[in-house]
């Protein structure tokens, strides 16, 4: 229409302080677009956006139209687009002559930018309405997947995932251990694979972005201004210090992902619970810049986020207290017991527990006499593993101070009735062993509600070794005996808990008949061997997982090793 040539559209921002190309012909929009200039850009009305501008000559006033500079263009016109008074954006034709165009030419074009002002106003208002229902879902579909980790290497690697390439070329998690600490950067990623490592390279050999508490993201310029610096830095590290002229392969990486990485880097904090737990920072390549809406996604990405990694923080400590807690409640280790193979297998149910209502022990009481426990707490989780502690510990204190089996049991039962509404009823089976001269050994047990412990003789049978006796923490008098039991060489006693007896499948169980049959197969094995096929023989009688803790203990007298 004004035979220009060259044509530019700028929409202004929500607050109407600055103007964002948008389209624009004749001039180099892979590097414009996007680019923001101020809508006020000088003093009087040839300096606002506001207002109609007619510039006959762009080098007698140069700088006048930042979106024109370098570009071979002289004369230029520009009108503003409103829509009832308020500023939406400004249309502008240019020319490489001088004095192509008048105030009749602007009036012109301020013409057709009545006409079309409201057909780009509805494109943008639909534009953003897309882009609200896009960054809806985005939202959604993030905060699903950060609600769906508690672990702390999972959850950046998502917020990097997340970002890139859908709101920045790349990006880089920072976190903060405590107040004291400095940032520490903890992930990086960018679109091209190729350049992560360069980048990592970067940003770890500059300072990290200050962790400003303040809401919103603001520029970081320390990747553009040190990537020339960092690569000579490691151009000399690499190469030393006398070869200023030449460059390390690492040197070139850093400097070419310098490159790559020079646009525009936005910081925002993460803040989780009033404290800077990190910094996300996202960056562009060179020349272009962050649209106001993808920054506001960013920002609310990053509540999100911070939140997500506080608490995995949170688990990460708490299932460190709480797996150290109950280490302390399983035995230090089995002791060598001179002419008896022992072997113990322990499952504790539920996800992320290491004791349960399940027990084990074995343990030296004096010279040449060891004891042995296997038990069950009613329960599982936490409330019956403080159980299972009480009674271990007090099991080893009243062994050792010379007490009798009966003794021990009937003392335990004492001290689990004491705790009142903390109690829970426990099977019990211990025991004392005696490693005797002709290759033998003597036990002396007590089965106190607990399942009956199976003797395997060598030539294949098998028979329950104690007599049931009553439970411990339901009644106060007790009167419990213990039984005699010796195993000649090849013999093996197994203990279980009822975890391996009540194993279902449907309607069918393991029981009492089903486990005898399993261990009748067991002659000949090592006690590892026979705890191992037990374990496996529960684990396939059901295709589900076990709901219930697991304890198996094997006692086997080896047979004499012939010559």
């Amino acid at each position: 229409m004004l035979d220009a040539d060259a044509a530019f559209l700028l929409l202004a921002t929500d607050d109407e302080t600055e103007l964002e190309v948008r389209a624009t012909t004749g001039l180099p929009s892979a590097r414009q677009r996007f680019a923001r200039v101020p809508v006020e850009a000088g003093t009087g009305r040839y300096g606002s956006a506001r207002m109609p501008a007619v510039h006959e000559d762009l080098t007698v006033v140069p700088g006048a139209v930042p979106l024109l500079s370098d570009t071979g263009m002289r004369s230029v016109v520009t009108v503003p687009l409103k829509v009832e008074g308020r500023l939406t954006g400004s249309l502008g034709v240019a020319a490489e002559a001088a004095g192509r165009y008048s105030n009749e030419e602007a009036l012109r074009l301020q013409f057709a930018a009545d006409r079309i002002a409201l057909a780009v106003e509805s494109a943008r208002l639909g534009e953003l309405e897309r882009l609200r229902r896009g960054s809806l879902s985005f939202l959604v579909e993030a905060s699903d997947l950060l609600a769906g980790t508690l672990d702390r290497d999972q959850t950046l690697a998502l917020m990097a995932q997340m970002t890139v390439p859908t709101l920045a070329t790349w990006c880089a998690v920072y976190t903060i251990a405590d107040q004291s600490s400095e940032p520490y950067l903890s992930y990086v990623l960018h679109e091209d694979e190729e350049r992560i490592d360069g980048l990592k390279a970067l940003l770890s050999s500059i300072d990290p972005p200050d962790p400003v508490p303040a809401p919103g993201a603001r520029i970081w310029a320390a990747p553009t201004e040190a990537g020339h610096q960092a690569a000579l830095r490691t151009s000399k590290r690499t190469l030393g210090k006398d070869a200023p002229l030449s460059m390390g392969a690492a040197a070139r990486t850093v400097l070419a992902t310098a490159a790559a990485v020079g646009g525009e880097t936005v910081v925002l904090p993460l803040v989780a619970r009033n404290r800077v737990i990190g910094m996300l920072t996202l960056g562009k390549p060179s020349d272009e810049h962050f649209r106001q809406e993808i920054l506001e996604l960013a920002e609310d990405l990053s509540r999100r986020a911070a939140l997500a990694l506080d608490n995995a923080r949170l688990h990460s400590e708490r299932m460190a207290i709480s797996q150290s807690l109950q280490r302390s409640l399983l035995p230090p280790g089995l002791p060598d017991v001179p002419n008896v193979e022992i072997e113990v297998i322990y499952r504790a149910a539920g996800e992320g527990n290491e004791v349960g209502g399940d027990f084990y022990d074995v343990f030296p009481i004096r010279d040449g006499a060891y004891g042995f426990a296997i038990g069950d707490v009613c329960g599982t989780g936490p409330e019956a593993a403080a159980v299972t502690g009480l009674a271990r510990h007090a099991l080893r204190l009243l062994a050792r101070e010379g007490f009798g089996g009966p003794a021990v049991l009937e003392r335990l039962n004492a001290a689990i009735l004491d705790e009142g509404a903390r109690s829970r009823f426990l099977t019990l089976l211990y025991g004392e062993l005696w490693p005797q001269e002709d290759g033998s050994a003597l036990l002396k047990v007590v089965c106190a509600g607990h399942p009956l412990p199976l003797r395997l003789r060598q030539d294949g049978s098998v028979e329950a070794a104690a007599e049931p006796q009553p439970l411990l923490g339901v009644i106060e008098d007790l009167e419990l005996y213990e039984q005699e039991v010796t195993l000649q060489p090849g013999d093996v006693l197994l203990c279980v808990t009822d975890g391996v007896t009540e194993r279902r499948e449907g309607a069918r169980m393991l029981g009492d008949d089903g486990l005898a049959d399993v261990l009748a197969m067991c002659t000949g094995l090592t006690a590892g061997a026979v705890a191992g096929r037990i374990l496996r023989a529960v684990e396939r009688f059901a295709a589900e997982p076990a709901s219930d803790d697991m304890a198996i203990l094997a006692m086997r007298v080896p047979e004499p090793q012939s010559l």
